[in-house]
C-alpha cells in the first residue's frame, strides 16, 4: 500500500516539530535554529568513540521498526523519533538503527538491517546491550499501530510489551506516553555517591521519576563472570540491601537504610522499578533472598536429615543386636545355673581325695565364669537401651482412643 502525499507530508512536519517533543520529554528548550534532524544527529550520533556510555545507565538496542503499508521511510522517521525519546529521559544509553548497521556493515554484515528479536538479541549481546527493543508500526486509514517489544538479553524473555495507536495529530502525545510506560517497567540503576549516620545518598532524583517513600534495593557488583572462551560475559551482583528514599533533588536522593546485611558504601549500587506493582515485586523478592542469607550465616549446627530408609536400616541392626545379646545373656545364666547346681552337688557329695577335689575346682570355676560373662552381657544390653532411648527406639507412651462408652487410656511400652 502507498502512503498519500498528505501522510508523508504530515510526517515530515511532525519531525520537523521534534524540537517541542524533546523540550516535553526532558523538560529544556530546543536550541534555536536546529531542525530535528540535526537535533537528532547531534544527540544520538555525536563524537562517541564507544557505543554505549559507560555510565551505569541500561544499554538500550533500538532497532529499525517493521513497516506495514507505509514506507521504508516513514518508518524510518518514527523510529527516529522513538529514539529521541528514549534518549531524553536519561535513564537509558541508546543505541539506534544507523549506529548498528554502522558498526556491523563490515564485520556482520548478516546483522545489518535487522529487525527480528534473534538477530536483534544476537546484536544486542554483541554490543553488550542490556535491552532490545523491537517494533512494528501498521497503518490503517490514516490510523498507526505501533507495537513495541523489550527484550531483556541476559535470559532473552519479553520484559515489557505495548501497543498504541495515533495520529499525526497525536503522535508527540502518544509517544512520550510509550515511553513514559517503558521506563517505569525498566530497571531504574544508581549509584552510591556518599554515605552518613543519616544513610547514603544516591544519584537518582526527580528527573529520574523518583519519588519520596520509594524502595531501592542495595546491590554490589562482585567477580565478572566469563564465557568457556575467556570473554567476560556479565558481574556477578549480590543484593545487600533495601533503602527507603526520605528527601528527593533534582539529580539525587537521600535514603535511609530499612533492611540489610552489610553497610551501604560509596562502590555500591542500588537499583528500583518506578511502577509500583513490579518496585514491590523486586523489594520483596529481595527481602525474601537476604533473610535466608542472615538464617544461614547465624545457623550454628547444621541440621542433617536422615531418610526414612536409612533411619530403619539403623533400628533393624540396633534389635538384632539387643536380641542377640539378650539371647547369649539367657545362655550363659543357664550355664552359670548348672554349675552352681553342679558345685552344690559336688561339695555335696564331696570326698577327699584327687578326683574329689579336681570336680568341685572344675565346677566353682566354670561356675564364676559363667557369671562374668552373664554380668558383661547384661551391661551391654543396658547400654543397648539406653542408645535405644536415645534414638526413639524404646520409650513409654500414654495413648487415648475414643470407644463408645468413653476414652480408653493406655500405657505402652515402645520397643
Amino acid at each position: 500500500m502507498v502512503v498519500p502525499v498528505c501522510c508523508v507530508l504530515s510526517l515530515v512536519l511532525s519531525l520537523a516539530a521534534l524540537g517541542g517533543l524533546a523540550s516535553r520529554a526532558q523538560g529544556q528548550a530546543p536550541e534555536p535554529g536546529r531542525a530535528g534532524s540535526d537535533l537528532l544527529a547531534g544527540a544520538l550520533f555525536g563524537g562517541q568513540p564507544e557505543l554505549f556510555a559507560g555510565d551505569g545507565r541500561i544499554k538500550m538496542l533500538v532497532l529499525g521498526l517493521q513497516p506495514f503499508g507505509l514506507t521504508e521511510s516513514a518508518a524510518e522517521q518514527i523510529g527516529l523519533i522513538l529514539e529521541k525519546n528514549l534518549v531524553n529521559t536519561g535513564q537509558f544509553s541508546v543505541v539506534g538503527a544507523r549506529q548498528l548497521n554502522k558498526r556491523f556493515e563490515k564485520e556482520r554484515p548478516e546483522l545489518v538491517d535487522c529487525r527480528a528479536i534473534a538477530c536483534g538479541v544476537e546484536s544486542g549481546k554483541l554490543l553488550g546491550a542490556d535491552k532490545v527493543l523491537v517494533g512494528t508500526i501498521r497503518m490503517d486509514q490514516q490510523v498507526f499501530s505501533l507495537q513495541v517489544r523489550l527484550i531483556n538479553t541476559a535470559n532473552n524473555l519479553t520484559d515489557y510489551e505495548e501497543r498504541i495507536r495515533f495520529t499525526d495529530e497525536t503522535l508527540e502525545e502518544d509517544m512520550f506516553k510509550l515511553v513514559n510506560h517503558i521506563g517505569r517497567n525498566s530497571l531504574q540503576i544508581g549509584r552510591v555517591l556518599s554515605t552518613s549516620i543519616r544513610g547514603p545518598v544516591i544519584s537518582l532524583g526527580r528527573k529520574h521519576g523518583l519519588k519520596i517513600g520509594d524502595h531501592l534495593v542495595l546491590y554490589k557488583q562482585e567477580q565478572p563472570i566469563t564465557s568457556p572462551e575467556g570473554q567476560q560475559v556479565d558481574i556477578q551482583r549480590k543484593n545487600i540491601g533495601i533503602v527507603k528514599v526520605l528527601n528527593v533533588n533534582e539529580n539525587t536522593s537521600e535514603a535511609l537504610v530499612v533492611h540489610s546485611n552489610e553497610e551501604p558504601q560509596v562502590s555500591h549500587f542500588v537499583k528500583t522499578y518506578l511502577d509500583p506493582a513490579r518496585q514491590i515485586e523486586l523489594v520483596d523478592a529481595t527481602r525474601r533472598e537476604i533473610d535466608t542469607g542472615i538464617r544461614l550465616a547465624n545457623r550454628i549446627q547444621a541440621l542433617e536429615l536422615t531418610p526414612i530408609q536409612l533411619a530403619d536400616t539403623e533400628k533393624r541392626a540396633w534389635l538384632r543386636r539387643i536380641n542377640e545379646t539378650q539371647a547369649q545373656q539367657a545362655q550363659w545364666l543357664t550355664w552359670g545355673a548348672l554349675g552352681a547346681a553342679g558345685t552344690l552337688a559336688f561339695m555335696y557329695t564331696y570326698d577327699d581325695t584327687d578326683l574329689g577335689r579336681g570336680r568341685l575346682l572344675a565346677a566353682a570355676v566354670f561356675t564364676g565364669y559363667a557369671a562374668m560373662e552373664y554380668l558383661s552381657l547384661r551391661n551391654k544390653v543396658n547400654d543397648l537401651r539406653v542408645e535405644g532411648r536415645t534414638k526413639g527406639y524404646l520409650g513409654w507412651q500414654l495413648r487415648m482412643a475414643p470407644l463408645p462408652g468413653g476414652l480408653e487410656f493406655r500405657l505402652a511400652y515402645n520397643f
